[in-house]
């Protein structure tokens, strides 16, 4: 199958930083969500108990606020109420009916962190705020108690306020947060692993150049190989630590074989490998690329051509056992040699 360059460093990182950006986009949303459920589960909550404490309140005052008159037993009996509240997850309870400030009682402790609240006209729809106090999280709700005041017809000047600690909740919220960081880098990690193996993947059935290709043969192609190295970096190869000039095709060629480390190239891979845009090279220009290839590693030492091996039927591999030998051959040749001059 001919390969393909689709890819090149500046598409991978793009597809990385795509990666990174929808990995934190939907870290991002599933934090959102888990946060507002626990944000509104707690809203209700303080809601429901706002509501009934405000009913209470409405009980207690309505139509003694309506005559002008609070009987001081029932004030009595209200601020046990509150005391009791004050003792549970209360932290601060205001009531205020008309102009009147019948209850504004804050928990002792946290009198000097809890701003004055403000008294005044307010909306006529139970509203809840979050603020952050003290390392914790208050839920300040505000329910209307009777009907708007026909002076505001926009709100309602009766109303039961209680600000309510919500124990362990911005933890919560903290540990929602690095959760969702932490699973969204554990995610990116793990599709960054498999797009450069499927990469490598894509590269290594032939569909694909890609960058890895290029890492993986520059690494292979520096080893030595037996007395043979060969640097796709420099251009350069050697041979017995002696430089051999060869021409782009064949050392294409040779550094392709090395790559593969032995294994049988049909003709077809190298012709789509070394000609990938050229439509009229066929096995002919790979037989001519691998005569020049042998031709000039034999004119550097002789015999050295026979590690580009033929497979018939098959194809071409690259075969470094037989450069082994030809020092051993040298150095017999060295010996004879000095035999015949000592002799």
């Amino acid at each position: 199958m001919k390969r393909l360059k689709l890819l090149s460093w500046k598409h991978v990182v793009a597809l990385l930083v795509s990666l990174a950006l929808a990995t934190g986009l939907i870290a991002g949303v599933l934090i959102h969500l888990e946060t507002s459920e626990s944000v509104g589960a707690a809203r209700a909550q303080s809601l429901d108990a706002a509501s009934g404490f405000a009913s209470a309140a409405e009980e207690y005052f309505g139509t003694q606020a309506a005559e002008g008159v609070i009987r001081v037993s029932a004030r009595q009996s209200f601020d046990r109420i509150v005391e009791g509240i004050l003792l549970g997850t209360a932290r601060y309870v205001q009531v205020v009916l008309g102009d009147a400030v019948i209850v504004d009682a804050i928990d002792r402790e946290w009198q000097s962190a809890i701003p004055l609240l403000v008294t005044g006209q307010l909306t006529a729809s139970d509203s809840t705020d979050i603020h952050a106090l003290e390392g914790q999280l208050l839920v300040d709700v505000v329910v209307p108690i009777g009907t708007p005041h026909p002076e505001a017809p926009e709100g309602t000047s009766s109303y039961a306020r209680v600000g309510y600690e919500v124990p362990g909740l911005a933890s919560h919220l903290r540990s929602i947060r690095l959760a969702g960081g932490g699973i969204a880098l554990a995610s990116f990690i793990v599709a960054c692993f498999v797009l450069i193996a499927s990469l490598c993947w894509l590269d290594y059935q032939r569909i694909l150049i890609t960058p890895f290709h290029g890492i993986v043969g520059s690494l292979a192609s520096m080893a030595p190989n037996g007395p043979l190295v060969l640097d796709e970096h420099a251009k350069q190869i050697t041979l017995h630590g002696q430089a051999v000039y060869m021409p782009p095709k064949p050392f294409q060629l040779l550094a392709l074989l090395i790559r593969e480390d032995g294994r049988v190239l049909q003709e077809s891979e190298i012709v789509s490998t070394l000609w990938p845009t050229a439509d009229l090279a066929d096995s002919r220009d790979v037989r001519q690329c691998v005569y020049l290839l042998r031709k000039r590693l034999d004119a550097a030492v002789d015999g050295a051509g026979a590690c580009v091996a033929n497979v018939k039927g098959f194809g071409y591999r690259f075969d470094c056992t037989c450069l082994d030998e030809l020092p051993r051959e040298r150095e017999l040749v060295a010996a004879e040699i000095g035999a015949e001059t000592r002799g």
